[in-house]
């Protein structure tokens, strides 16, 4: 018995969206468009965040982590001469343990700066781990290879100056040795890299005496706005000796970009939502108002109100349903022009922004269905039949 009336309740839904074909298309019409506009925002924050995230990685470090320098007052009496600094350092291990602790998700590169003696002149020489060095400046144009064991690479000015080339020996004299390093390549960064000479941080560090100290070190962390300020106080507080601050890069005209369109996308959406719901509502009160006869005669007939009510329920998923699809697949398109027009790239396929289309299109067919189902619920099926 309950399978007849719930078969029977499918076909009278059917069979009512069929009769009004105009007015189902509009409401199907209504309920893509908002769901298209909620399915694009979806797409586009998530794809958008990912590639901004990406290119703001080619900037390099957003977190440098410097040691506070060594002042002496010089003064005698009441008479000030004013202020010696003298060379300071970080702790290479108490950083690692400071990094560790944390739990930042971060590209690090430990630098260490010096001069060392080379041809008769002192040249400006920086230590580091030429691996990280790969992964955070990506832009660094570099004729020749990376160094390999006993190699290092020379900045393009400091070449030119010097005379050097890809495949020459150099001598480098220290505080505690001599280093022999064969020129693996030529480095251009358009910066000051470009007038140093780059080499192994152990090595610099065994010639210059500096064992375990560095200068700076140089972080990558996946963050951005007020997040990246949370995470360089935090790192502040673990490393009470040296200064942590924040790189302002040109990363933030995408960031900014990026936040911008979501707004604006967000502010239309809002606006087609409240539209849709108002149209949805409008419509379904015009059908209870044309439908007063065919609800009193099942009324008449025997149907309960719950049943009479579970009618235009149906209607309303069914609408809710159908305009979610619609507007899930209207909306990757949507959003798939808006990231090849702004950002030059291609949305990511992500199923379960579906949800969300389908979650926004019932709950606009369902809302805007209340008023009339409770319409439904007091009418009177006398004087409905009456047509009063």
């Amino acid at each position: 018995m309950n399978m007849n009336r719930r078969r029977w309740l499918i076909h009278l839904v059917l069979r009512a969206l069929a009769h009004r074909k105009g007015r189902t298309l509009l409401l199907l019409a209504v309920l893509a468009m908002a769901s298209s506009l909620a399915t694009a925002l979806g797409i586009v924050s998530s794809s958008m965040e990912k590639r901004v995230a990406e290119e703001v990685r080619k900037y390099g470090a957003n977190l440098i982590v410097i040691p506070e320098s060594a002042r002496l007052d010089i003064g005698s009496g009441g008479l000030n001469f004013g202020v010696v600094s003298e060379p300071a350092y970080l702790q290479q291990r108490p950083v690692e343990e400071a990094l560790a602790k944390s739990g930042l998700k971060a590209e690090v590169s430990f630098h260490l700066r010096g001069a060392l003696h080379m041809k008769d002149a002192d040249i400006m020489v920086e230590g580091v781990n030429f691996s990280d060095i790969r992964r955070l400046f990506p832009w660094w144009q570099l004729k020749g290879n990376w160094p390999a064991a006993g190699e290092t690479v020379v900045g393009n000015d400091l070449a030119s100056r010097m005379k050097l080339k890809a495949g020459d020996v150099v001598e480098l004299v220290g505080i505690n040795s001599k280093i022999l390093l064969r020129i693996s390549g030529i480095v251009s960064s358009g910066g000051e890299e470009d007038d140093l000479l780059f080499m192994a941080l152990p090595e610099l560090q065994q010639a210059l005496g500096l064992g375990g100290r560095l200068t700076l070190v140089r972080l990558m962390v996946t963050a951005g706005g007020s997040s990246l300020k949370t995470c360089a106080s935090s790192l502040q507080m673990l490393m009470p000796t040296a200064k942590v601050s924040e790189v302002r890069q040109t990363a933030r005209t995408s960031e900014g970009l990026l936040a911008k369109v979501k707004l604006l996308m967000l502010m239309v959406t809002a606006v087609v939502l409240v539209s849709a719901g108002s149209s949805v509502a409008g419509t379904m009160s015009t059908t209870v108002l044309e439908r007063g006869k065919e609800i009193g005669l099942m009324k008449a007939m025997g149907g309960t109100r719950r049943e009479v009510i579970l009618i235009f329920c149906g209607e309303a998923v069914m609408l809710g349903v159908l305009g979610g699809v619609a507007g899930y697949l209207f909306g990757s398109v949507i959003a798939q022009f808006i990231t090849k027009t702004v950002f030059a790239s291609s949305a990511e396929f992500i199923p379960w922004i579906a949800v969300i289309s389908m979650g926004v299109s019932l709950f606009l067919a369902l809302l805007g269905s209340i008023g009339p189902m409770i319409s439904v619920f007091k009418l009177d099926p006398v004087r409905s039949l009456r047509g009063e």
